[in-house]
């Protein structure tokens, strides 16, 4: 049984982080391993001592030595954390916002990943046992298998009204209900591309602090928002917020499976995370984190010297250029775009459209679309969102959106004769 005593009431992430986990990971977050010790203090002697001899290495050395990729820290790379860290800052203005370092975050206030998923599966796995956790009416399927392993149960709630607004009434009563005690939230939102503005940002941060809720948000497509300057839910309610963040999202390369977890609370993000990420997948992919620190090297760069990020910029422009375009040719086919924001995303890297009238099933269209080899797309049932199809326009390229234009017609038809047979 672990003895550490409960956090300090003055820092609500780690005293509702330790009121949530179970026991095995409060000892889990208390203990220091004694491996990375070890290893660390080796690493040190072998680099004043050359012919120190590492005998504490569980991995095989010397044998293809042009190949080999050592583990990491848990933490990740000091290089990437510090990069982050800084992007973070730069970008999103955080320097002494709401209570944040007057510097803005340092490589502490970072924790490196195997991907969003591992990042968003700890924090479960901290806050979920036994409890409730709110998610959007339509949000990615995965968070609910992520709860449910984590011994949780989601809740599905509606943050904006009929007309739209957000819905801040109707969303505290919901949480009331169901007794929920985090949130789990997306924006930009997959597959929406909903976002929320800052006076709705200020609003879900009021929110969190009367009902003492821990924010869980899922920042991965952030800086792909067309509308305006990205935000961060972190410059709002930093004392409650954990973000989790990819820049193998925002780079395009998800393969490279390389997020990463921030937080206000260094104890949390450089203590807490790094000894449950190792008793979770030991350090996270050092060959991503490599890819991922060459491109935001140069986008912090572009950030120091007061320009917009060269690389992010460029990819947000060309994604804007196909929403544009995947927007017009499924609105000509008598497809309704599902936004909050009049028909149009305002971030991330896909759009949910409702089939046109007389159309209901989702699954039936893409099984058609795919057997007759035209295109895929999602079903939206597997988002919560039945009688909808999302579409990633970032894996399709403009010639690829005209070329659907052409197929849309076809497989409507064939689904309609299937449905009036």
């Amino acid at each position: 049984m672990s003895s550490a005593p409960p956090p300090d009431a003055a820092r609500p992430i780690l005293r509702l982080a330790w009121e949530a986990m179970p026991q095995a990971m409060r000892n889990t977050v208390t203990s220091a391993a004694v491996i990375p010790q070890i290893a660390a203090r080796a690493k040190a002697a072998a680099a004043q001592h050359p012919g120190f001899i590492r005998g504490d290495q569980g991995q095989v050395v010397g044998v293809m030595p042009d190949r080999e990729v050592y583990y990491g820290p848990s933490s990740g790379l000091p290089e990437l954390r510090s990069l982050v860290a800084r992007f973070w800052t730069l970008a999103y203005d955080l320097p002494g916002h709401n209570d944040l370092p007057e510097k803005g975050l340092e490589a502490d206030h970072v924790a490196i990943v195997s991907g969003a998923t591992e990042g968003v599966a700890i924090l479960m796995r901290l806050l979920a046992p036994g409890r409730a956790v709110g998610v959007q009416r339509f949000c990615w399927g995965n968070y609910r298998n992520i709860i449910a392993h984590a011994g949780g149960e989601a809740v599905t709630l509606d943050f904006f009204a009929r007309d739209g607004t957000f819905d801040a009434a109707g969303l505290t009563a919901a949480i009331e209900a169901s007794d929920i005690r985090t949130l789990l939230v997306n924006f930009p939102a997959n597959p929406t591309g909903d976002v929320l503005s800052d006076d709705e940002l200020a609003a879900l941060a009021d929110l969190a602090r009367e009902r003492g809720l821990v924010l869980v948000s899922d920042e991965v497509y952030n800086w792909i928002r067309y509308d305006d300057t990205p935000r961060t839910m972190l410059a709002f309610a930093p004392e409650r917020t954990l973000v989790v963040g990819a820049a193998s999202k925002e780079y395009l390369i998800p393969g490279a499976r390389t997020g990463y977890v921030l937080s206000a609370d260094t104890t949390f993000s450089g203590e807490w995370m790094p000894r449950l990420i190792r008793s979770t997948s030991s350090s996270p992919n050092v060959l991503g984190q490599r890819l991922a620190t060459e491109m935001l090297e140069a986008d912090v760069v572009d950030l120091e010297a007061g320009r917009p990020p060269q690389i992010l910029s460029a990819i947000k422009e060309e994604l804007r250029s196909r929403r544009d375009a995947m927007v017009e040719v499924l609105s000509s086919a008598g497809f309704k775009i599902e936004s909050r924001h009049g028909g149009l995303p305002l971030g991330g890297i896909a759009l949910l459209a409702r089939l046109p009238e007389g159309l209901e099933d989702d699954l039936a269209v893409i099984d058609s679309a795919i057997d007759i080899g035209r295109f895929s797309a999602i079903p939206g049932s597997a988002f919560g969102a039945p009688g909808c199809i999302r579409f990633g326009y970032a894996g399709i390229s403009l010639d690829g959106i005209e070329r659907l234009a052409e197929a849309l017609p076809e497989v409507l038809d064939a689904v309609s004769s299937i449905c009036r047979r």
